[in-house]
């Protein structure tokens, strides 16, 4: 009796010539754009903010007044993708330092800022960047914690 394969010897080299192209791409194409991130992160490092010399990544530099409004929404769109990551990137299990926080709390500005300078219309396209930490004075010092961790007596003091 003969035994038969469940996949025909065309679907088999099919299969091996994709994957192989697959994993050509990646090796050679992958390099392409780490070197094309590590050129635009070395570009936009060099902006820093006014707030304690904390770099930010992604304040654009120049005359925003004369900027179309498409590219508004789509710059907008764009720099609130890579915010939105950053700020839920493994966030049940991540402990976000100190400094990490007040990143995201200046990229949350220079978003909301971004947000303000568009018109109704471009607001309806797009969703507003939220910052996903509460402030609070805790012994004269200040702290940030998650809205879902904070304590009965907290929420209480906050009035939520």
């Amino acid at each position: 009796m003969k035994s038969s394969s469940p996949f025909p010897m065309k679907s088999r080299i099919a299969l091996v010539i994709s994957l192989l192209v697959l994993f050509a791409g990646i090796y050679f194409g992958g390099g392409q754009v780490l070197i094309e991130e590590k050129a635009e992160n070395h570009s936009s490092s060099a902006s820093v903010s006014k707030s304690k010399d904390t770099p930010v990544n992604f304040v654009s530099q120049g005359d925003e007044s004369t900027a179309n409004s498409t590219d508004l929404v789509a710059t907008y769109s764009h720099l609130y993708g890579k915010y939105q990551v950053k700020v839920f990137a493994n966030r049940k299990f991540s402990v976000f330092t100190d400094q990490e926080i007040e990143e995201l709390r200046l990229e949350a500005a220079a978003l909301d800022k971004l947000y303000t300078k568009m018109t109704l219309e471009e607001r309806t396209k797009i969703k507003r960047a939220s910052f996903p930490f509460v402030r609070l004075e805790v012994a004269g010092k200040t702290i940030y914690k998650k809205a879902e961790d904070l304590t009965p007596e907290e929420r209480k003091s906050l009035n939520c």
